[in-house]
């Protein structure tokens, strides 16, 4: 799989990675460019917090969690962002990996399509932009579909990639629907789109996004891996307190994407970010209990299965937390 992997995806990044390691850096992959649950990283980044916890990280993009999880596998990173369902997979397929936080613990998908869709019904038929599978706008689709009666293969699917990709498809007339965060449901409904269904509505519990390691890293470098947990949170903190220079961060990362999107983005997710950075266990069971429907070997797992929480457990032992935000 290593070398497959950077040949066929990403040859020049990957090229790249030996004179990191030799150096002592580590890596970390972010897996989206829209304005939403991958902002705590670039803040870490750009605001110095790797570094004020001890850390001497390079952030690389991978579109996809599938793909992030596949380059953690290969050795090529030491932490990659994922999706649950993609550490799931991963977990399942062999991979000594454990999901080490929690970002987002809820879906916060849309789905968005042309006017001349008049109902979630009427989907049915109907060509989608997509993700590929394993990522969560592919498993929100699914879980859309299926809330409204429609089996995946009753949809003409179309493999087109992240977000901002997707809705540009929409948009350009490509596609007759996709599934959309804030950032893109704004701006399909700008430009003649409407949102067709909600997922927020469903409040599902699910592990949109997390940091994933290996256990190889775990046992080996704890203290690197705690200083990541650390980051992060600190990284949440600050998106949730420093809007101004959040938003310019959220500009950088997504190549100037206008204000009104990037407003709409944090005013999201100042309210999804978890602060204590758990991950959703009732998340990671429902999503074992949806993988079980097509794969055996999923139903004897268990959510605790693929998580390691002694990180998290430390920050609110230690008080980081309530450090951060000023609490007694």
């Amino acid at each position: 799989m290593k070398n497959f992997y950077r040949c066929a995806v990403l040859p020049c990044l990957f090229l790249a990675l030996a004179p990191y390691q030799a150096q002592g850096k580590l890596l970390t992959a972010y897996i989206s460019d829209s304005p939403s649950s991958s902002v705590p990283k670039w803040i870490a980044k750009e605001a110095g917090l790797f570094k004020k916890y001890g850390l001497d990280i390079d952030l690389v993009f991978i579109d996809g969690s599938t793909r992030g999880i596949q380059a953690l596998l290969a050795g090529d990173l030491s932490f990659t962002e994922a999706v649950g369902t993609s550490a799931i997979n991963g977990k399942m397929a062999g991979g000594n990996i454990a999901i080490i936080n929690g970002i987002v613990n809820t879906l916060p998908y849309y789905i968005v399509g042309t006017p001349a869709i008049k109902s979630p019904e009427d989907l049915k038929g109907r060509t989608a932009a997509v993700h590929i599978p394993g990522t969560a706008a592919d498993f929100a689709l699914r879980l859309a579909l299926k809330r409204v009666g429609i089996p995946y293969n009753q949809i003409k699917a179309i493999t087109i990639g992240g977000g901002p990709a997707r809705i540009m498809a929409l948009i350009n007339g490509q596609v007759e629907f996709t599934v959309a965060s804030d950032a893109e449901k704004i701006k399909g409904e700008s430009l003649g789109q409407k949102t067709i269904i909600d997922m927020a509505e469903f409040k599902v519990p699910f592990q949109f996004t997390c940091t994933v390691t290996t256990t190889k890293m775990i046992r080996e470098q704890p203290d690197n891996v705690r200083r990541m947990v650390e980051a992060i949170a600190a990284g949440i903190h600050y998106f949730k307190t420093n809007k101004e220079d959040t938003l310019r961060i959220m500009s950088k990362y997504t190549r100037g994407q206008n204000r009104t999107l990037l407003e709409g983005a944090y005013s999201a997710y100042s309210q999804l970010l978890v602060a204590d950075t758990y991950p959703t266990m009732e998340g990671l069971r429902n999503t074992l209990e949806v993988q079980a429907s097509w794969d055996a070997k999923v139903a004897k797992a268990k959510a605790e299965d693929f998580v390691d929480l002694r990180f998290v457990d430390q920050l609110k032992s230690s008080g980081f937390i309530e450090k951060l935000y000023g609490r007694k």
